[in-house]
């Protein structure tokens, strides 16, 4: 009688066409370190995925962005990459304020990097990524509610080595990095690297006649690692420096005779119909922008073993500075420009302290956490009078300024003219202060030998303390207009209002004002997990996330209010309990591994911040939303012959809204999405096919692979723009990506040559609609790049 596993294999064997037995050490094995110890990939039981430098390599991916959609459930949204977005199982916060944390934790070597200023970097000397699924409370030293992305690089080792690559592509695409690792004694090795990646851009803007869509940046890291009998200190510099053109944004109304259609919610079909096609529209943004950032850290890492036990510390530090000045109206109209700014400096410290050990029957964890950070965040909103006139129009009433200026220009006034056009900045500033301090255990309980039980449990405390300031205006222009003419037309400076964009704001904090709170939490975590036979492992596991509550920046607290709501504009914690059942599976004659899990989620509090009206001015606000999802998790691989290699995976979820509310300035609902899919695509996946062959002088190979997710899911807030459906233009729809390598190595492997294509059938897409001024009926978008072609150098020692 056949076992379920034979059951399987002849299946697998039947569909693939593979010959019955192959060696059981050919199947891939990958070390991790997702639970704080080195085990194989197979042996953790829980839903994760894992990319080596290879597979980083086999796209010509230089940060987490060119990933995406290659692990599914993971989503990276780098369109302005100093507010980079991620993504786990459909928990995405868009908050880029300084005052939420993200329910995705990413760590490089152990150090949480916060979700800005170090979360999306250029990757250098990556040995492997590993992407947990779910809660993650009682393994990494700060929390992280809906998964963690754990990016381990390459340590100095003990052999003399050095690499350089180099990629050449379309739109001026230059790619440089340089490794070499030096062993100065037996004991004591240095590895230093360079990365530097640059483009010109993928699109021309005609406003200004400059390329945008490009990048530019450059990054280093030195490393020092000193061997004791038994122990390991390691220490590292890093640096990188980034500063490029911000994002194009693409206008869909290029007709100046168009009608704005006020406020969102009155997109009707008509309206639409007049939406030009961005794909077939040129560039025009008034203000190309800049986006930069520079990041220093340095990390102390040591090893050693203590009384039987192991003893690791980590110690690092952390600071970075941003700017993304960005074009947010989507043209060159003078009576809509809008221009914004999110600048931020920050500093950080980490501490954590872990001890582990080992019986028969317990394999152990204990560790101690500590995070404070100091975060400096200007948001800044820079019109015109010009823009003003138009809010005045949008809300009923008169362009006031162009009335202004045409009376005195008729008046015959000097240098006043009916359509002079007047700066109007406005900046908000906020300061935030986190303190942080957690205590962990998570131990592995070995119940028989084929039968493990893992409990773990965290308890964290929380300070953030909260400052706005939000001065008034600066217009220089306009004050020197109303001190030579503003008494002949009866006006001075109180004439007009301090500020109009952030108006409730600067007259709730025209001074700075502050708040603090605390919050505390205990996660546990329960993992069972059982062995079939040496190559199946089945497990269950119940988990709870954690992450810290906030604040809403735009809303600084009313001091006059006498309701404890007006005076607390925080937020509470967000809270994710997990359920997961799974299997993990080797199929060694097959030479082929498959894993698979079911899910099933609720997920308290998610912090998001969306644009929407509550007065007469539409503003950011953070909403906070309860959501619920069940789902599927596989991925799998098989070694068709030694030459070709099969791999990919899916993800299907159906994730919906159990809460989401928006109020009016009178506290009334205006939305309320209770019951409606949140918009994630139900299905996302990927696959491949890797292929190599030996040739007389060296060997090729073919590594090609693609990403596919299905249309959004609509509901009655997104379904006018976010899944919009018209003869010209349309959003929400299902997207595919492409990329192929060709390479060919020296026989020695240590030089090589590869083709690299990116989104090889140029498939493109608009990646979302809206904007800052959507609630003005002036929407614009974002596109996908299109097909970038590239030729990659290698060589090593």
């Amino acid at each position: 009688m056949k076992t379920h596993r034979t059951v399987i294999a002849a299946s697998l064997a039947a569909a693939f066409f593979v010959p019955p037995a192959w060696a059981a050490d050919e199947v891939q094995s990958v070390v991790v370190t997702a639970q704080s110890r080195k085990q194989l990939v197979q042996d953790v039981p829980m839903t994760m995925q894992v990319l080596t430098g290879k597979d980083i390599e086999a796209v010509g991916a230089k940060d987490l962005a060119d990933l995406n959609g290659y692990i599914p459930g993971l989503t990276v949204d780098a369109v302005e990459p100093t507010q980079p977005s991620f993504g786990i199982r459909g928990v995405q916060a868009g908050d880029f304020g300084i005052a939420t944390d993200s329910p995705v934790g990413i760590y490089v070597d152990g150090v949480y990097t916060g979700k800005t200023g170090g979360a999306l970097m250029n990757f250098i000397d990556v040995q492997r990524i590993e992407v947990v699924k779910g809660p993650q409370g009682t393994l990494f030293g700060r929390n992280s509610a809906a998964g963690a992305i754990s990016i381990t690089a390459n340590e100095p080792g003990k052999e003399v080595d050095a690499a350089a690559h180099v990629k050449l592509g379309r739109f001026g695409r230059a790619n440089a990095d340089v490794m070499l690792n030096l062993p100065i004694t037996d004991t004591f090795a240095t590895r230093i690297v360079v990365v530097r990646s640059g483009s010109e851009g993928w699109v021309e803007n005609t406003a200004t006649g400059k390329k945008s869509g490009g990048d530019k940046d450059w990054a280093t890291r030195v490393s020092l690692r000193k061997d004791f009998d038994a122990a390991k200190l390691v220490f590292s510099l890093e640096h990188e420096n980034m500063e490029q053109y911000g994002r194009p944004a693409f206008g869909v109304i290029k007709n100046p005779a168009l009608p704005l259609g006020g406020y969102r919610g009155v997109y009707d079909a008509a309206y639409t119909a007049n939406f030009v096609n961005p794909f077939d529209a040129p560039l025009a943004n008034d203000q190309p922008g800049s986006e930069g950032r520079e990041f220093d850290g340095a990390t102390l890492r040591f090893e050693t073993p203590l009384a039987g036990m192991t003893f690791n510390s980590i110690t690092a530090y952390r600071r970075f500075k941003t700017h993304n000045l960005t074009d947010n109206d989507g043209g060159a109209r003078a009576d809509l420009h809008l221009t914004t700014q999110d600048a931020k400096a920050a500093r950080s410290f980490q501490q954590e302290f872990k001890l582990s050990g080992k019986t028969d029957q317990l394999d152990w964890i204990a560790g101690v956490s500590f995070y404070h950070n100091n975060e400096h965040q200007d948001a800044g909103a820079y019109v015109t009078t010009g823009t003003l006139d138009t809010l005045s129009q949008f809300g009923g009433g008169d362009p006031n300024f162009a009335m202004l200026f045409g009376g005195l220009a008729a008046a015959g006034l000097p240098g006043i003219r009916p359509d002079s056009v007047f700066s109007w900045d406005e900046t908000h500033y906020s300061d935030v202060r986190t303190r942080s301090a957690s205590v962990y255990g998570d131990t592995i309980w070995h119940l028989t030998p084929q039968t493990n039980a893992t409990v773990g449990l965290r308890y964290t405390k929380d300070k953030k303390r909260m400052t706005w300031h939000v001065p008034g205006r600066v217009s220089p222009q306009l004050d020197d207009f109303l001190n030579r003419f503003g008494p002949l037309a009866g006006l001075n400076a109180a004439s007009f209002p301090s500020n109009v964009v952030f108006d409730t704001a600067a007259r709730l904090a025209a001074s700075p004002v502050s708040r603090e709170k605390d919050w505390t939490d205990f996660s546990p975590r329960l993992v069972l997990d059982h062995k079939l036979n040496k190559d199946t492992m089945l497990f269950t596991s119940l988990s709870r996330g954690y992450q810290a509550g906030g604040f809403n920046i735009f809303t600084p607290p009313n001091p006059a209010s006498t309701t404890r709501a007006g005076q607390d504009p925080s937020f509470e914690p967000e809270k994710m309990t997990n359920f997961e059942a799974g299997m993990k599976m080797v199929l060694p004659e097959l030479r082929a591994t498959i894993n698979a899990s079911l899910f099933a989620y609720k997920f308290k509090n998610l912090q998001d911040i969306q644009l929407y009206s509550v007065g007469a001015i539409p503003t950011y606000n953070v909403i906070s939303s309860d959501q619920k999802a069940h789902g599927l998790d596989v991925d799998g691989r098989i070694r068709v012959t030694p030459r070709v290699t099969l791999f990919g995976g899916f993800e299907y979820i159906n994730q919906t809204y159990t809460r989401y509310q928006r109020l009016d300035a009178a506290g009334h609902v205006t939305l309320d999405l209770g019951g409606q899919p949140v918009g994630t695509p139900r299905l996302t996946a990927m696959a491949g096919v890797n292929l190599n062959w030996e040739m007389a002088d060296g060997r090729a190979s073919v590594n090609f692979q693609g990403t596919h997710a299905t249309a959004s899911r609509c509901n009655s807030d997104n379904a006018d723009l976010s899944c919009l459906n018209t003869g010209k233009l349309k959003t929400g729809t299902a997207q595919s990506k492409f990329d192929l390598r060709v390479g060919w190595d020296s026989p020695s492997s240590r030089y090589g040559v590869a083709l690299i294509v990116n989104n090889v059938f140029d498939q493109r897409y608009i990646h979302s609609l809206g904007g800052q001024t959507e609630q003005y009926g002036a929407p614009y978008a974002y596109i996908t790049p299109p097909r970038a072609i590239g030729v990659e150098f290698r060589a090593s020692m």
